[in-house]
């Protein structure tokens, strides 16, 4: 395997090379190959056409967006870089460019894609107290999970998927989420609460499930066709050209402006109004962490259908940082924001009426307190979980009271009567 180059593919066919530069080290340089149909650029920022790109010192964005970082990244680098002698990203891409998120694989000539082993989703949900479970999970799909984050995370197929009708292929079909508890106490039930509360909200959302010791998230592919073939995918990072280092670079006005530029015209309106009640839903639950990375456009073709992403990553950072910031700046702060400043970011950036942001933030409270009903019940049934539960919610009042939401008080809540079952782990 030649270590100096790798293929690029879209949609399963060759596209072009990535290849690092001999005349100026540290630089790659990708071309197309001259038969390359339009339709199969590999980034709405990189359209077909003869002349090189060059990469300016690491490989470019929308290559490096889904590189792992931090503990998977590592895990990687001690498993391969003993027998490689080096690991850059274009060594990464060839070890795990087989299993992206988005419609990109990497491979060299000749190379058939490798299926991603199946799993037993059933008993992942089911796993109690095995804490070498996620370990062992890393160890058996580190090499098909190209997925960015710092959170330990993993791309796995489920068992359960690989005989559906709809599904023509044989890629990872979840993301699995693990954590350190001793850094982020019930960081599982945290994410999964505010992602219940994006669904609750009625915004488009990745759905999540817990495992029965809550210390593992199963998020469900959000960018796959209902055949099971991946859509093309895109953060706010590689629409601005920016390294992932550069996804707290910014403010929410550029996210904007961004999506502004390459959503669909078809889809615009309603991908601003879905980006706004994100970015609602992010200061509702105190989430520090929105940071460009963290928001996406999806796509069927180059070009063809451009819309927001579902909501993907939804944290409450500040039951653990009380003083967390936002991860961009919003009118020149990185102060939470309050109703007025999010009124005004609506209109003035998002081309929302008074009726629409005033619908989006009943929308989110309602949300909010939904996911909080629900995870009331949950403690009932996991009474381990209540002590975290209740500080998770205190931190989310506070983020709700400051943009001017009703709380929803832990212990009193009775506008939704859900059962434990929402928030128990399901295949």
């Amino acid at each position: 395997m030649s270590r100096d180059s790798v293929q690029v593919l879209v949609d399963s066919a060759r596209v072009g090379t990535l290849f690092r530069d001999d005349k100026s080290e540290g630089d790659f340089l990708f071309g197309y190959f001259a038969d390359t149909h339009p339709e199969l650029a590999v980034s709405l920022t990189m359209p077909v056409r003869r002349a090189q790109y060059d990469s300016m010192n690491e490989v470019h964005p929308i290559f490096e967006m889904s590189l792992p970082e931090g503990y998977l990244r590592k895990t990687l680098e001690s498993m391969f870089a003993k027998a490689l002698g080096t690991f850059d990203s274009l060594d990464m891409l060839a070890l795990l460019g087989q299993s992206q998120v988005g419609r990109i694989r990497y491979g060299q000539t000749g190379q058939s894609a490798e299926d991603v082993p199946e799993h037993d989703l059933t008993q992942l949900l089911a796993c109690r107290g095995a804490e070498e479970y996620f370990d062992d999970l890393v160890q058996r799909y580190a090499k098909h999970s190209g997925v960015s984050g710092v959170q330990p995370k993993v791309l796995i197929r489920s068992a359960m998927d690989a005989d559906s009708p709809k599904v023509s292929h044989k890629g990872a079909t979840h993301i699995v989420k693990g954590f350190d508890p001793r850094e982020y106490p019930e960081l599982v039930l945290n994410e999964h609460t505010c992602m219940r509360a994006a669904k609750l909200a009625g915004l488009p959302a990745a759905t999540t499930r817990m495992s029965e010791n809550r210390s593992m998230l199963v998020v469900d592919r959000f960018d796959r066709a209902p055949d099971g073939t991946y859509l093309g995918f895109e953060d706010l990072c590689v629409l601005a050209a920016l390294r992932t280092s550069g996804k707290y670079t910014g403010s929410y006005e550029d996210v904007a402006a961004s999506l502004r530029l390459f959503v669909d015209p078809s889809h615009r309106a309603s991908s601003m109004r879905e980006f706004f009640s994100s970015l609602l839903l992010s200061c509702a639950v105190g989430n520090g962490d929105a940071h460009r990375k963290n928001f996406g456009i999806l796509y069927d073709r180059f070009g063809v259908n451009v819309r927001l992403a579902p909501i993907y990553d939804v944290v409450c950072t500040r039951r653990y940082l009380p003083k967390d910031a936002l991860a961009l700046s919003l009118a020149g702060s990185k102060a939470f924001p309050d109703k007025e400043s999010l009124a005004t970011f609506a209109r003035t950036q998002c081309g929302m009426t008074s009726r629409q942001t005033s619908a989006a933030l009943d929308q989110v409270e309602q949300g909010v307190h939904g996911a909080i009903a629900e995870l009331r019940a949950y403690v009932r049934s996991a009474p381990d979980a209540r002590a975290q539960a209740e500080g998770l919610v205190q931190a989310i009042n506070d983020s709700m009271t400051r943009i001017g939401l009703r709380p929803a008080r832990f212990a009193t809540i009775t506008s939704v009567t859900p059962t434990t079952a929402t928030m128990k782990a399901r295949p």
